[in-house]
């Protein structure tokens, strides 16, 4: 026997079950974000690594540790994308769509890859859906995103959830507020994992998303940046407290939640779910990025959404499709009744054909093995007689369907 070979460490099968939740988390977030304007953008998996070191950080655990870079023919260096942020402000820039509207709101779905430890929820390719707003700079946007979250984990019949916030204000204020907690830091330095050492050095704001518990306990002393929050960052935070408060949104304000990218500037965000330490979706306000980027000043903010972690934590009943099968008997049958079939189908409706020829008995039990209700059977007799034999396998009952009206009993059965 042939060696078996298994999924890559880090990467996953979703089985058909699952990705049944999964579609239906997508269909309500990709609605709700297309009421609110939102239009859909698809970007490659693949990018120059620049985009990245240049976007995310070159200090940041994400460029230094966790990207799958590579060469090409062409000899260039790529990566898969370790996010998708910086994807769609490069798309944004190089197809100008700041030209075509004053505000842009897209939306986007798929893998991102990260050479991260595998655990609970976190898998090396994993999948998100994120969001993001071009060209305004009032903290009403940032309250729209986090109101649009709202809207999809409540459809989701989630209930215990949080938003934690913070700002970390412009550059001025992460100026101020480093210089700050270097100090603060320096004299427990040695006390540090050794990531937190480097990240003294590098971009000290990053020892606040640390989480080993050692470098957290030390944290829970640090100074926080609503001390250096210049005016402008003040006024902007404050008045998005007041939108989330307007909209009755469940908030906690969180000093040292700075998340793990660079690029963001003022408002930042997470939610979570329960007594779950791990966000399932997070974002904020970036607004220097497009610029970094080579593009015009354009504020922005925008969200990703963890699908992995989501889908594993919410208690969602998918409703099984209805489905019907079609049992062909003898050669002459499968042959005259697979053109029949074709012809009928309907949209949206699942009629699944079984082509193997085996006993009636046989085809019924399977049926019932695997749960399927509704059967329609074409032999030599029902071919003659230009009808299909139904059986409805929850009563036993049986009736004639005639050829002609078999699209409307399709129908029939799916709105029963």
């Amino acid at each position: 026997m042939a060696e078996q070979i298994k999924a890559v460490r880090g990467m996953r099968d979703i089985l058909p079950e699952e990705v049944k939740i999964w579609q239906t988390v997508e269909s309500i977030a990709f609605q709700t974000l297309e009421a609110f304007g939102f239009e859909e953008i698809r970007v490659p998996v693949v990018e120059e690594l620049k985009l990245f070191q240049r976007s995310v950080g070159s200090f940041t655990d994400i460029v230094q540790k966790e990207m799958y870079v590579f060469k090409d023919k062409g000899n260039r260096i790529l990566a898969l994308r370790p996010e998708a942020t910086a994807s769609v402000v490069r798309a944004y820039l190089e197809h100008q769509l700041y030209t075509k509207r004053k505000i842009t709101r897209l939306y986007y779905a798929g893998p991102m890859f990260r050479y991260d430890r595998p655990q609970k929820g976190r898998y090396r390719q994993f999948f998100q859906i994120g969001a993001e707003i071009f060209g305004g700079k009032s903290p009403y946007f940032d309250a729209e995103l986090i109101v649009i979250l709202a809207k999809i984990i409540e459809k989701l019949n989630v209930s215990n959830y949080v938003f934690e916030t913070n700002s970390v204000g412009c550059d001025a204020c992460k100026i101020s507020y480093g210089i700050k907690l270097k100090q603060f830091l320096e004299p427990a330095k040695d006390r540090l994992c050794q990531d937190c050492q480097t990240r003294l050095q590098g971009n000290v704001l990053r020892v606040l998303d640390c989480k080993v518990i050692s470098c957290r306990e030390i944290i829970k002393e640090a100074p926080v940046i609503q001390d250096v929050l210049c005016d402008d960052c003040r006024k902007h935070q404050e008045n998005f407290y007041t939108t989330l408060d307007d909209n009755k949104i469940h908030y906690k304000k969180n000093p040292y939640l700075v998340r793990g990218l660079d690029y963001y500037t003022k408002t930042v965000f997470e939610l979570k779910i329960g007594e779950e330490e791990n966000a399932v979706a997070g974002g904020g306000r970036y607004d220097n990025l497009v610029s970094e980027l080579g593009g015009p000043e354009t504020p922005a903010a925008g969200f990703a959404i963890g699908m992995d972690r989501l889908c594993a934590l919410i208690n969602l009943e998918v409703k099984r499709k209805k489905e019907i099968c079609v049992i062909f008997l003898g050669q002459h049958a499968l042959q005259k009744g697979t053109a029949i079939l074709n012809s009928s189908r309907v949209d949206g409706i699942k009629i699944v054909a079984d082509y193997e020829q085996r006993p009636l008995k046989n085809h019924l039990k399977i049926a019932d093995r695997e749960g399927v209700k509704h059967i329609l059977i074409l032999g030599d007799n029902e071919l003659q007689k230009q009808i299909f034999l139904y059986k409805n396998m929850s009563n036993g009952s049986q009736k004639e369907i005639k050829f002609s009206e078999l699209s409307k009993f399709f129908k029939e059965i799916d709105n029963a």
